[in-house]
């Protein structure tokens, strides 16, 4: 037996130590490595446990959102203009797709098979994506794409389908620049609208009353916390948060007259050889709008999905501009019905009384300059009534020079215009009421003596025809007629009719806010008004339309035919109408705008004669709510 720790020999071998200092090295590194390996395995069970430990729940549970359904939009009487129609979309969670590189490719590879998208495409959404979030990688599933996906649904990490509501516009054409639609969020959106709550992959209004009321009609969102195994699937529900759909929102349209309105614009146009107009239809006691119609229309089904690129180009290359809502939007001069300003300014201002004859020369000369009217003869000496019967421009080139620039520019200010109304869509323009001030402000020359910067007589008297530089709305125009009708009073037009939850309790309703008071007695506006009753029930062209359509001429109306484009005597024009019936007690008032019309009694005023037929007709439907 040989003693431990002592020195051999065997047979003439060299004798060596027991321990060698290689084997004393190896021991050392050993015990090292167990070192420190226990010490990393003390710090992550101590130190880093809590937070290993919710990252390893995090993993397993999520959160997911569950969207509320948006809101409905429907006319006064309860029809839908808007549908929330459900369809399949596919998502993807980036963190739970294979982490093999090439059955992650093959499995994305397979996505992008299914739902027709590029792999490289659905492979850089993915990669922008949130890892833990769902993505939306597909949108609108086909049956068949719906069905491939849930056959292969167990062999495919991270992938759900799921079911989303998405807007469909009854009627576009027709509603659409009312209703608007909803689209995705742009950058700047998710920006601002986030710290809102906003999910990145969420739609908001763009333009209509789907921006307008975006507050009442999107709802809010719940959630719900799941539990997910390996392969991503939920495999227990651990909390939900109940999501609370969108108000209901019903408008002040009344959705037939709407319709009505939109046709006998659109056979006006059509007769007419023209592509675009607008008319706005308003309670004069309210303020509701109960028809605004801008054409051409355009599809808003187109947005629902994101347009294409081909149909988005289609549309802005349109040279009738379907996208521009001329109703609310559309500037033009007014032409001849803004003579009613005048009147009233000339009537409370003590220049003229209603009894005031002045002459209706063919012409007045100004400063040296010629200012025609539209007949190349003398009317004779006339009335205020009658001058706004005829539309004699001279009659009123004399008022506007009398009241002057300033006086007038109030008066117009206080019937409305060069205002923006207050109404529930984005997108209104105010329209213009010049001065000399915005004059010398725009003309963009240091010398405000200039010829450019000095307001002239010629622009206080074309201004009291409107004229000059005047521009106003359809929108604009409707609420001046009603308040015409009313007698002075300036109303805010509202689209909303009522506001109701789910339950289908009202949570709002508009009431009638006058927003100005026209500054004139009862007694010369009662004078304008007669004026506007002259016109459509003497043996006038107005008399002849509202006879061949078997509808009484009960009411006040004013046609314009306004020059645009430039100076001079053969310009084109726009043609205008608005009116109020009955004469009485109004209950409507309307504006009708053709573009590019040429002779406002025959085309704007004949519109205006058939949605009063259908309106007459249908009274006491549209007023059942």
């Amino acid at each position: 037996m040989i003693d431990p720790g002592r020195w051999v020999e065997l047979g003439g071998a060299t004798p060596r130590a027991r321990w060698s200092a290689r084997l004393v090295a190896a021991a050392a590194l050993a015990v090292l490595a167990v070192g420190v390996l226990s010490v990393k395995l003390a710090l992550l069970q101590v130190h880093d446990g809590a937070r290993l430990a919710g990252l390893a729940r995090a993993n397993t549970v999520h959160r997911v959102v569950l969207e509320a359904d948006r809101g409905i939009i429907y006319d006064r009487h309860g029809v839908p203009l808007v549908a929330n129609s459900p369809v399949w979309e596919l998502r993807v969670v980036p963190a739970q797709l294979p982490v093999d590189a090439v059955a992650r490719t093959a499995e994305l590879a397979e996505l992008a098979r299914i739902i027709g998208v590029p792999e490289e495409r659905l492979a850089g959404t993915l990669a922008a994506a949130d890892p833990y979030g769902a993505a939306r990688v597909g949108t609108d599933l086909t049956q068949a794409q719906e069905l491939a996906i849930n056959e292969r649904l167990p062999e495919l990490a991270g992938v759900a389908i799921q079911r989303r509501e998405v807007r469909t516009y009854v009627d576009p054409l027709i509603f659409g620049h009312v209703v608007g639609y909803v689209g995705p969020l742009d950058d700047s959106e998710v920006r601002e609208l986030g710290r809102l709550g906003y999910q990145p992959d969420e739609v908001t209004g763009k333009v209509g009353v789907e921006a307008g009321l975006e507050s009442q009609l999107r709802g809010k969102d719940g959630w719900a916390d799941v539990e997910v195994d390996a392969r991503g699937q939920v495999v227990k529900t651990l909390a939900t948060q109940a999501a609370v759909p969108g108000l209901s929102v019903y408008l002040s349209l009344d959705a037939a007259l709407q319709r009505a309105t939109a046709q006998a614009l659109a056979a006006g146009l059509v007769r007419d050889h023209k592509a675009a107009g607008a008319s706005v239809v308003i309670d004069p006691r309210t303020g509701e709008v109960l028809a605004l119609v801008s054409l051409p229309g355009y599809d808003t089904n187109l947005f629902t999905h994101g347009i294409s690129k081909a149909d988005y180009s289609r549309l802005i290359s349109d040279p009738n501009r379907p996208l521009l809502n001329r109703a609310i939007a559309g500037q033009y001069a007014p032409g001849s019905t803004f003579k009613m300003v005048t009147a009233t300014a000339g009537l409370q201002e003590g220049k003229i009384t209603a009894q005031t004859l002045l002459s209706c020369p063919s012409y007045i000369n100004v400063g040296g300059w010629i200012y025609h009217n539209w007949a190349s003869y003398s009317l004779g000496d006339m009335n205020v009534a009658k001058a706004l019967a005829t539309s004699c421009d001279t009659f009123f080139y004399q008022v506007a020079a009398m009241v002057g620039d300033v006086t007038l520019a109030r008066y117009a200010r206080a019937y409305g215009f060069g205002e923006t109304k207050g109404i529930e869509m984005p997108g209104v323009m105010p329209g213009l009421v010049p001065d000399r001030i915005w004059k010398q402000l725009r003309c963009g020359v240091p010398d405000l003596n200039a010829d450019a910067c000095r307001w002239t007589e010629g622009d206080t008297i074309t201004l009291g025809i409107g004229q000059s530089y005047l521009l106003t709305t359809p929108l604009n125009q409707a609420v001046y007629a009603a308040a015409l009708a009313n007698g002075g009073q300036v109303l805010r037009p509202t689209l909303v009719h009522a506001v109701r939850d789910a339950s289908g309790r009202v949570v709002q309703s508009e009431h009638a806010e006058v927003t100005g008071m026209v500054p004139a007695s009862a007694a010369n506006i009662q004078a304008v008004r007669e004026g506007m009753r002259e016109e459509i029930n003497r043996p006038y062209n107005m008399n002849y339309w509202f006879r061949a359509a078997g509808v009484p001429a009960d009411g006040g109306g004013k046609t314009g035919t306004a020059q645009w484009g430039g100076s001079g005597l053969d310009l084109p024009t726009h043609a205008w109408f608005v009116f109020f019936a009955p004469f009485a007690q109004p209950e409507i008032a309307m504006s009708v705008f053709v573009e590019r019309g040429e002779l406002s009694e025959v085309e704007a005023a004949p519109i205006a004669v058939q949605i009063m037929k259908f309106y007459r007709a249908d009274r006491d439907a549209i007023r059942a709510s």
